[in-house]
């Protein structure tokens, strides 16, 4: 295998950059400047081919609050309070924005420097007490949903630390 890193014109006269690898038996061969939806396995960067841009990078640290179990003067349904968990959802604004669309974006944790995908864990105390976050976004702002189950211990205060990446627009070809 070999890679290739091309400058000039293809077809219809377009200017392109193009980096690419070439597998066993097709050295030389520039078939991603011809053909390139069929080869997009083979291409690293092409610049007929729009990326995500980062148009806004923010750090920010969130707390969660306290969340403790139903005490036995809640008497939930009559039933006691190991039996009735408290759950419930909070909604935590990170970010106005004035785009004029839902946004791709991403929120990582800052310390840890992983994703956090839908519905993570967070904070867990022995499947008696835990929470998840989630992204939410739509057309005007970007929050953190919270999902909490408290059963028969409390959740304490959590303070976590994130970076939210927010794209331009999806990938597509220019």
């Amino acid at each position: 295998m070999s890679d290739v890193f091309w400058v000039g014109n293809v077809t219809g006269n377009i200017q392109v950059v193009s980096i690419f690898n070439n597998p066993a038996g097709k050295e030389g061969g520039n078939e991603p400047l011809s053909n390139l939806y069929s080869n997009l396995d083979r291409i690293y960067l092409d610049t007929r081919l729009s990326y995500l841009n980062i148009i806004i990078k923010q750090d920010f640290v969130q707390t969660y609050p306290y969340i403790e179990p139903f005490s036995t003067s809640d008497n939930v349904k009559g039933k006691v309070p190991s039996e009735y968990p408290r759950q419930g959802q909070n909604y935590y604004t990170i970010l106005t924005h004035n785009l004029g669309y839902v946004p791709a974006a991403i929120l990582i944790d800052y310390d840890t420097r992983e994703i956090i995908g839908s519905s993570m864990f967070i904070q867990n105390s022995t499947n008696n007490a835990f929470r998840t976050a989630t992204l939410a976004i739509d057309d005007t702002r970007v929050y953190i949903r919270e999902n909490y189950f408290v059963r028969r211990e409390a959740l304490s205060s959590l303070t976590r630390r994130y970076t939210l990446l927010v794209f331009k627009d999806s990938a597509e070809t220019v």
